[in-house]
């Protein structure tokens, strides 16, 4: 007889956002309660996910942890999904994977541990053998990517198909008809205060090094009738806006800031740029593909199992200006073929990356 899925599920990740796994957990949760479950979201304080998640009628538990090391906590939230009736963890990246799972197995129940990313799984050795351990006390261990899993199981030694492969999802937003595009994308512009002359090249994702958004400058420098406008916020502002001034083209650059309205940006596009150095599967390449734009990134990690190339886009080597320039610059003086390519990338991520997919995977799970 087949067992009765899950109704109660609580779903952990220790950061509120604003991050492409939070947004991944916010869509999750609405797909499970669509579904007739009966998600809720731990984590450990309010900001950018507990707010949408509740403007959006999805149960919050915050649960505080002491700063460093809290061992209590473990048996705190283990009473806590007792008494509230969960029955199953589904927690993400690593410290929640670590103490929500560890509370989950106290409580009795099964868990589901999604890595998102490489860099916080592995590079501590205690953090390696944290991940062995409790995939020994039955830990079902999910990784976003076929690439992230290969590299993980590589890293911890675990055997071939020890990682189960989830791809992200997103919801597909509505085709905006042809005829309505062009007085929209200039409506978008006119928005976000950048000039309606010239292409535009946008890029998505927060100010940090990994996202190397310093090489997509200088790409930018080489094609002197594009424009380039960056989503996100981080450390890295100033350093861009400097480069900027240098390369004499910060009068073509505008840095956006964090925004909640990605498809009204998206709009404004006519190429979506991903530069990235590293990257587990990014939300914001599937929805740039979904928004019918084709998209130039770099090939790594998880992007090449979403952005075929030649078909829905290009893929370049990281780290290198002039092979991004030069991919963009064939986009840019080929209109029709980018229309071509983002038809197609919609059609791919449809299928393969949707919000729907995703929430019926990890219900086989």
């Amino acid at each position: 007889m087949r067992r009765r899925a899950p109704r109660r599920i609580a779903l952990a990740l220790e950061s509120s956002g604003p991050g492409g796994a939070e947004q991944v957990l916010l869509h999750l949760a609405a797909g499970l309660r669509e579904r007739g479950a009966d998600p809720v979201i731990v984590t450990l304080r309010p900001g950018w996910m507990t707010q949408r998640a509740e403007r959006e009628g999805l149960p919050v538990w915050i649960e505080p942890q002491r700063r460093g090391l809290d061992p209590g906590w473990i048996p705190r939230l283990a009473v806590r999904l007792r008494r509230r009736g969960v029955e199953l963890v589904h927690s993400h990246e690593f410290a929640m994977n670590v103490y929500a799972g560890a509370a989950a197995r106290l409580a009795g129940l099964p868990t589901v541990a999604t890595v998102h990313g490489r860099s916080w799984a592995t590079e501590r050795q205690r953090r390696v053998w944290s991940y062995r351990l409790l995939r020994q006390a039955g830990m079902r261990l999910v990784a976003v990517s076929r690439d992230l899993t290969a590299f993980l199981e590589g890293r911890m030694k675990l055997p071939s198909g020890a990682f189960d492969v989830v791809h992200n999802g997103i919801r597909i937003p509505a085709i905006v008809p042809a005829i309505d595009h062009a007085g929209r994308r200039t409506s978008a512009r006119r928005e976000l205060a950048i000039p309606a002359d010239g292409p535009l090249l946008v890029a998505v994702g927060n100010l940090y090094p990994v996202k190397d958004h310093a090489t997509l400058l200088r790409a930018v420098a080489g094609l002197p009738f594009a424009r380039v406008a960056i989503a996100g916020r981080g450390s890295e502002e100033a350093s861009l806006r400097a480069l900027a001034a240098e390369l004499r083209i910060a009068d073509r650059v505008h840095l956006l800031g964090l925004r909640d309205d990605i498809d009204r940006v998206l709009l404004a596009a006519d190429v979506f740029v991903q530069p990235s150095r590293s990257e587990g599967l990014p939300l914001s390449i599937l929805e740039a593909m979904a928004a019918g734009l084709p998209v130039v990134a770099t090939a790594v990690g998880g992007i090449p199992e979403a952005v075929v190339a030649g078909e829905t886009g290009a893929l370049v080597p990281p780290a290198d200006p002039a092979a991004l320039a030069e991919a963009l610059r064939s986009l840019l003086e080929r209109p029709d073929r980018g229309l071509t390519l983002g038809c197609a990338g919609r059609a791919r991520v449809t299928g393969e990356f949707s919000v729907a997919a995703m929430v019926d995977r990890y219900r086989a799970l």
